[in-house]
């Protein structure tokens, strides 16, 4: 195909519009190996030898307002997105700003509520405060563990502390966690959860079971503690004193020996056992941790007060000898009071029983200590009886609380005593005839306390497997001696009223 160079420059400006740059030179290949260039008289002329000049044609206005029209829109849109970043952080800042605020309030209120005791009372309390008590719950009310028997006040915490530590001896990973992380002691002696040593309760924990035993029994709040560091402890007890004589000039004075006694003590082992729900439910912590503490303090202290008040020396008692058995042992003991004869039950007791018991306590053994010990129904029965006869009561204010005291001294209630209804002095049984003891306990007994409490837990124990329960074995070790219960010439720091035998 013959074309003059006029010609073939219209036509490849018009591929090259139709195909672009990019493709234009390929286009113009095949295009010119078709054409035969030719001079305006007809003549062939070699295309090397030709500069065919073509140019990209200029966009039309249309063109040019569209590609505008498109920047434009792309510049508006980029805007429109900043302005909604800017405010979109405006208003996450407000809502933190806001967060922050709430926070603070909620914490200033908890913090003072917190201040106020017994300030807890709604059931399901989430403790989202400090990391201590994160996730921490309560469901109902704490039946053991208040602010008086906790050290530094926070019942609550201390009942979910050693709910978390059982759940951990017990298995639960997430507690042996959060226990490691505070360093509460969770090694038992052999590694199994049925093992025969068991868990050494945390020293801090262990507090608070004594606390808790001396809120609910009376022998460790009114006997002398002897803390234990070993499983026999050896006190020495004075039982011969000097002697001063007069002596005449240039007379040899007489010499006189201080003699001393040993009072040992065996540390006996006490145990106990519950039943706890094997479901390790995180937000029955504090209910696990309260009900574990209280239940096995109470059965200790309960024991406890059994065995110095009760105890006969035999293996049902530990081989402990109370001070009702102590002072009964001692022949014509200068400190048991016997009722008159027909006083053989306690609505028989009287005043005079009363002043008699009183008049054997020696002077050594009045102090602020000195208190009467009676079971609660006794003390209805005989001393109320008898306040009454006289005008008086039997009720002494004591920093607002109102406390037992008769005839100017304070009144422990000892349920391991005898009953108004069981006590008879006509029984065979030795306890029963003594409803009445008087006395400071601090000076003539020692209650050695070994102070070792150990926990168990197993899945298997009576039963537990099938009614799908965790049995849970306290162990500690403690003894009581009553060193002084008086002579037949001489009454000792506790006296005893003892009823009529017929």
């Amino acid at each position: 195909m013959k074309k003059t160079i006029k010609q073939v420059q219209q036509d490849l400006q018009g591929l090259l519009d139709e195909v672009g740059a990019d493709h234009f030179p390929r286009t113009k290949a095949l295009y010119l190996k078709d054409v035969q260039l030719t001079d305006a008289e007809g003549n062939e002329i070699d295309p090397d030898t030709v500069d065919l000049s073509i140019e990209i044609a200029p966009a039309s206005k249309m063109e040019e307002e569209e590609e505008e029209k498109a920047v434009n829109e792309e510049e508006e849109a980029e805007k429109k997105a900043e302005e909604e970043d800017e405010e979109k952080a405006e208003e996450e800042d407000e809502e933190t700003k806001k967060s922050f605020d709430i926070d603070a309030a909620v914490s200033k209120a908890v913090s003072k509520a917190l201040a106020t005791k017994n300030n807890v009372k709604t059931k399901g309390n989430d403790m989202r405060f400090n990391e201590d008590k994160a996730g921490m719950k309560r469901w109902g009310s704490l039946k053991h563990l208040s602010s008086d028997n906790v050290i530094g006040g926070d019942a609550e915490l201390e009942a979910y502390r050693i709910g978390r530590w059982a759940a951990a001896c017990m298995g639960h990973r997430k507690s042996a966690d959060w226990c490691q992380d505070r360093g509460i002691e969770t090694k038992a002696h052999l590694e199994t959860v049925n093992s025969q040593g068991g868990f050494l309760v945390p020293e801090q924990f262990s507090d608070t079971l004594i606390s808790l035993r001396e809120k609910y029994g009376v022998a460790r709040r009114v006997c002398k503690i002897e803390p234990m560091t070993s499983d026999v402890k050896r006190i020495p007890k004075r039982s011969a004193t000097l002697s001063a004589s007069f002596v005449g000039e240039a007379t040899v004075g007489t010499e006189s020996t201080q003699t001393f006694e040993q009072v040992n003590l065996v540390a006996k082992k006490l145990m106990v056992l519950s039943s706890i729900s094997s479901e390790l439910n995180e937000d029955a912590l504090i209910s696990i941790g309260d009900s574990l503490a209280g239940e096995i303090s109470y059965a200790f202290s309960r024991k406890e007060d059994e065995c110095v008040f009760q105890g006969d020396g035999t293996s049902t008692f530990g081989n402990i000898v109370g001070i009702v058995h102590a002072v009964n042992n001692v022949s014509s003991n200068a400190g048991i009071h016997t009722c008159a004869s027909g006083e053989t039950a306690v609505a028989d007791i009287d005043l005079a029983d009363f002043n008699d018991l009183m008049a054997k306590l020696p002077a050594f053994a009045d102090t602020p200590n000195t208190r009467w010990f009676m079971h609660k129904s006794v003390y209805a029965a005989a001393a109320e009886k008898v306040a009454y006869a006289q005008g008086t009561t039997t009720t002494t204010i004591f920093d607002g609380t109102s406390r037992a005291s008769f005839l100017g001294y304070p009144v422990e209630f000892v349920q391991a005593m005898p009953t108004s209804a069981t006590a008879a002095g006509g029984s065979s049984d030795l306890d029963l005839r003594y409803p009445v003891l008087f006395g400071d306990m601090s000076i003539g007994t020692c209650f050695g306390d070994r102070r070792s409490n150990t926990i168990s837990f197993s899945d298997s124990a009576l039963n537990a497997f099938e009614q799908d329960e965790i049995i849970v074995r306290g162990t500690e070790r403690f003894d009581f001696v009553a060193h002084t219960p008086g002579t037949s010439s001489e009454a000792g720091p506790v006296v005893a009223m003892k009823l009529a035998a017929s």
